[in-house]
């Protein structure tokens, strides 16, 4: 690594002077401006809420001269994306009462609520307050939203795998007041006094975010390989049941710096359940001291890893526990991810049914799919539990004998398309949600997925190849928000008007998509693939996947 001294980012200025995440928060709140300072826009990000404007009418309202269209973006952690049916009628009125009137599903299983003006933002705070949620942490320099294969959670479920993702975001959630005093229950009362911060956060906290994932033990929904800290369940011959742990991965890149990449983490360890704590406490702490604060484009942990090696990180762990790491388990070796769709009957006798989102997006379409009216109604009639996936859809679980009659009515009269309706692209395809709302967006993601998909089906159906599934993920900009740097066919953003083209990732998430065209056109997209298409037409092997056929001839 280097040693060259750099100055900080005004960021960790910002993070410093802002006494554990306070700032000048409650100030700009009550005042009459639309938006907030530079200052507190970042500070925000750490209580969940991203200052931002609609960019649909920026140019139109440059031109008139007139200010920007504030809006915000909130998002709610669901830690293992888990909600009681109370918890998601909170989230529904919440859509209709501050946000757009829409609920948008992430990723990482957390929930989104955009078109927010700056006054609902208390008010959105405390309703979800009120029913055990939050958005404090869900964005920021910290560990986000811990995320969870829901076939660990359902009620038969073994009970510590159940709880793990709601542990873990106990374990490592800031303890600072500053959102409850800023957002729930106004001033800070005499009486009350500053926990003191978590060791792996002092006052600067991380020098970017953190992501944690725990994968089933035989598939990988949640990308665990693309994860700062990923946890498989395994049983070690000595320390017993625990988890094969793994470090540095992430998926974001920058076009501005070119020394910036996607990587995938590697196995670091096999640790106990009395284990998975401290060590990933003791991650957190190299990563603390060794990450980057001089520029936060090369400040996620994944860098850390591959700039020293990982054999070297290892050991800077082993120092700060004070004890050597166990070798990990091998890895599993059946790892498609499992799009959780569909009707399935449970161990426990109840079943479950998985319900596609288009792009995580929850709405009443006029005329189509009323799916937004289908949750609120199987949440009002039923005591069912709610699973957001790691692929933005919702599985609705624990659905008794005598509900299940009236569940599938509900999904039906409101036009909800069961799974055997789904486009075999279209059943695990992924976007971001990018223009408008998204300030980091050089083109369009979301709106364009459904067009992008019906291109990409129609240039599968034409080769024979309809009934072949397919892995499409698009995002608006190389960040990576839908993981396109691990899908089959990635679509990341370049310019206003293009995209780059990458092949060869795979439903086991163990492999880099390669570029395959830089700047294409939306239109020409599925005309570019076309050959590649034609080639796994003529040459792959029965029930090949897209994304192992290009690896397999050198096209990936």
């Amino acid at each position: 690594m280097t040693t060259e001294t750099k100055q900080e980012t005004a960021v960790e200025d910002i993070k410093r002077s802002s006494n554990y995440l306070r700032g000048a928060i409650s100030q700009e709140l009550d005042n009459d401006v639309a938006s907030v300072s530079n200052e507190s826009e970042q500070i925000l990000k750490f209580h969940g809420i991203y200052a931002q404007d609609n960019r649909d009418v920026r140019r139109e309202r440059a031109v008139k001269g007139e200010e920007l269209d504030y809006i915000f973006m909130i998002r709610v952690g669901v830690p293992g994306g888990r909600l009681t049916t109370d918890q998601w009628l909170a989230l529904d009125a919440a859509a209709s009462d501050v946000a757009d009137g829409t609920i948008r599903l992430t990723t990482r299983q957390a929930v989104q609520f955009h078109g927010v003006l700056k006054d609902g933002l208390r008010p959105l705070a405390r309703a979800v307050d009120a029913h055990l949620m939050t958005s404090f942490g869900a964005c920021g320099d910290v560990v986000r939203n811990v995320v969870s294969c829901p076939e660990l959670q359902g009620n038969d479920a073994d009970e510590r795998l159940a709880e793990i993702s709601r542990h873990l975001t106990r374990s490592f959630r800031a303890t600072t007041d500053a959102h409850w005093e800023i957002f729930v229950n106004g001033d800070k009362a005499a009486s009350r006094e500053d926990a003191a911060e978590r060791p792996f956060y002092g006052e600067t906290y991380l020098p970017r975010k953190f992501k944690i994932a725990v994968a089933h033990p035989n598939e990988n929904c949640v990308d665990v390989l693309a994860q700062d800290v990923g946890l498989i369940p395994g049983v070690h011959p000595e320390a017993g049941d625990g988890f094969n742990l793994l470090v540095g991965g992430g998926l974001g890149r920058a076009y501005a710096n070119p020394d910036t990449f996607a990587r995938l983490a590697d196995p670091m360890t096999f640790v106990a359940y009395d284990e998975v704590d401290e060590v990933i406490a003791a991650v957190l702490v190299t990563y603390r001291e060794l990450g980057d604060r001089t520029d936060r484009k090369r400040a996620r942990m994944k860098y850390v890893v591959a700039d020293m090696g990982y054999e070297q990180f290892r050991k800077e762990i082993e120092v700060r526990l004070g004890r050597e790491l166990r070798e990990p388990l091998e890895l599993p070796t059946h790892f498609d991810a499992d799009h959780h769709l569909g009707w399935r009957t449970r161990g426990d006798g109840t079943h479950q049914v998985g319900v596609r989102v288009s792009a995580g997006r929850v709405r009443d379409e006029p005329g189509g799919t009323r799916l937004r009216s289908a949750l609120r109604l199987i949440a009002q009639r039923h005591p069912v539990t709610f699973f957001l996936t790691a692929q933005q859809d919702v599985v609705i679980s624990g659905i008794s004998d005598d509900a299940r009659g009236d569940v599938e009515e509900i999904l039906t009269r409101q036009a909800v398309r069961p799974d055997g309706e789904l486009g075999n692209v279209e059943r695990t395809a992924l976007a971001c949600p990018a223009l408008p709302t998204c300030g980091q967006a050089l083109t369009e993601a979301e709106r364009r997925l459904p067009e992008l998909v019906g291109n990409i089906e129609g240039a599968l159906a034409s080769r024979q190849l309809g009934r072949r599934a397919l892995q499409l993920r698009m995002t608006g900009c190389p960040n990576g928000c839908a993981r396109p740097a691990v899908a089959e066919v990635g679509i990341v953003g370049r310019t206003k008007s293009t995209y780059d083209v990458y092949v060869g990732g795979g439903p086991r998430g163990d492999r880099l998509a390669t570029l395959y065209r830089e700047k294409v056109s939306f239109d020409e997209i599925a005309v570019v693939l076309g050959p590649l298409f034609d080639r796994w037409e003529a040459e792959g092997d029965e029930d090949e996947s897209f994304g192992d056929f290009m690896t397999r001839v050198g096209v990936a």
